[in-house]
Formats: structure tokens, sequence, C-alpha cells
């Protein structure tokens, strides 16, 4: 048990007396994440369950909320104040180690989670979108001022891994693990932030080619072979290349602003990554299709420039 993992189990008593929450802010932003009746919510780090009578609300006795949280006493502190409330379950995991079940919640909350979770962000984020059902919603938010937050947490330390980052920063972030952001506000009040999964299939869990049949219409090559190009993960590419657009966009902001070069470092590695991995879309798109094409036809001309490509892409 480290240090943190001692700290939520010793102050769980009193956490509801000196953590006083805010009614107003806890609806507004309930109300943002647009849960539905009978949605299933995972409150992921949820401490003594301050946001579960929200969340129940919004999701009625038809819904499911599961209480989340690796410390046993912050989950007991719930379990005695909401024992008469249907529909709940708690789960005592380090969410980090937790084998979540995928596709399984409508929505995702972190009330004031994130910066327990930041400097393994990458792992956090993609687990919580392979939870997510189709069109699902991860929801990071805080009741507070991100400054006051990272106040809390920096403890003059200036630890960047362990900061609430400004929306922009952790709008990339989402984004490149291929979510949606809907929203992302960062007031004097509260800081709230809502990707969406969306049809979006990463690399790696594309299924197996398939060959389309054969149709009468044939598609014109202008590259002069003989065989018909057939690219069907255009769609796939074309969201991806917007995504990268739209993180560039926020980059140049960065620059602007005079951020951390540091923090913008980050996000460059993140835009290359993307490309690379777009890069490997259309590299198996080609071999799946074009290239089999073309060793049909015997066209060997498409298999040297494939040789070629692969050369220069793996530089």
């Amino acid at each position: 048990m480290d240090k943190e993992h001692v700290f939520f189990e010793n102050y769980a008593g009193t956490w509801d007396r000196d953590r006083k929450e805010n009614p107003e802010i806890l609806s507004f932003l309930v109300k943002l994440i647009g849960l539905s009746v009978g949605d299933t919510v995972l409150d992921a780090g949820s401490g003594t369950g301050i946001l579960l009578p929200y969340l129940h609300q919004a999701v009625t006795d038809t819904g499911r909320v599961e209480e989340l949280d690796y410390s046993h006493r912050m989950l007991e502190q719930a379990r005695q104040k909401f024992a008469s409330v249907p529909g709940i379950t708690y789960t005592e995991k380090d969410i980090l180690k937790y084998k979540l079940p995928q596709n399984a919640y409508d929505a995702i909350v972190c009330l004031n989670f994130y910066p327990h979770i930041a400097q393994y962000k990458e792992v956090f984020i993609k687990k919580m979108t392979n939870a997510l059902k189709q069109d699902g919603a991860l929801i990071i938010m805080h009741d507070m001022a991100r400054n006051r937050v990272n106040a809390l947490h920096d403890q003059g330390k200036k630890t960047l891994s362990c900061v609430l980052p400004p929306v922009d920063i952790m709008a990339t972030m989402l984004i490149t693990a291929g979510l949606s952001v809907s929203i992302a506000m960062d007031t004097d009040s509260y800081y709230f932030i809502k990707a969406e999964k969306k049809q979006y299939i990463p690399y790696e869990q594309y299924p197996e080619p398939h060959f389309q049949e054969e149709t009468s219409r044939q598609e014109t090559d202008t590259s002069g072979h003989s065989h018909v190009h057939s690219h069907t993960q255009t769609k796939a590419v074309m969201n991806r290349l917007a995504r990268i657009s739209g993180h560039l966009e926020a980059i140049k902001r960065m620059v602007e602003e005079g951020r951390d070069c540091s923090d913008i470092l980050i996000q460059i590695s993140a835009v290359d990554s993307a490309l690379v991995s777009v890069g490997k879309v259309i590299l198996r798109d080609h071999i799946d299709h074009c290239i089999v094409d073309a060793v049909k036809d015997n066209d060997m001309e498409a298999v040297d420039n494939l040789k070629k490509a692969i050369t220069t892409f793996i530089k």
C-alpha cells in the first residue's frame, strides 16, 4: 500500500466533513454529461460516493451505477450512506490494474480523480475507451478551478506528470486515443471535458481482410497499372487525418501562447505517432487489396513500388 493509498484510508472517516461538496456545481456538471434513464455508469475513483446520488437521479432505478475505488474505507463510507439505493455496485480495485469489462458502460465519470493517474494517462485512457459502449462517453471533471486542483496536487513541486492540463491539451490526448471531444470547459469554478467513443476502429483491431465481389464497375486507374485500386479504409484514414489536423492546430495555439516546451514536445510526439498509425492503415489496405490484385495481374511494377514505399516508410 503506497503513501497515497494510506492517506485515503486514514482520511475516509472525515472526508465528507472536510471536503464539502457544492450541490449546484455537481448538479450542473452531471447535466452536462447527458445521461439517460437506464444507463450504466462507472464512477471511477468514487471515494465516499459524493457523486453517486446525482448519477443515480439521472439514470433512475432502472440504471446501474458502479462505484470503483481502491480505498476500502472510502467505499465503506459510500455503502453506509447509500445502503438503501438500488442498482449500485461497489468495486474495490485499482483501476489501472483492474480488468474492466469491454463495451460495458454508457459513461465513465472521473470526478476530482485525473491527477491521481495522470502519469499513466495513456494506459488509463486506453482502458476507459475499451470499457465504453459505442457512443459512450468518458468524462473528466472537477468541481473547482484547474489552478486550485493543481495547487492541491503540486504542493510546490512542479511535477508536470501529476497535474490537470488545460482542456486543449487534454482534448488532444483524447482525440489521439480515437475519442471525439464534444464539450471542453475550463472556468474559474469547474473543469469539464466530455469525449465520446464514435465509429473508430484501432489499427490493431481491424478485422481480417476480405475480398469484395467483382462488379461491372471499374475504377479509373491513372497510375498505369493494369489492376484496380481498392481502398476499403478510406473513411477511417480520412477521420484520422482530420483528428491529426485538429491536433496540429492545437499545437500551433500552444506555441503562440508560449506554453511549456515539454508540453509542446509531448503533443508533437503524439502527432508523430498518429501519423505512423495512419501509414500502417494505408499500407495494410494496400497489401490486402491492391497488391493481391497486382500479383493476380502479374503487375511486378506495383510490387516493386510497394517495396520502395515500405523502405521509405520504415526509415
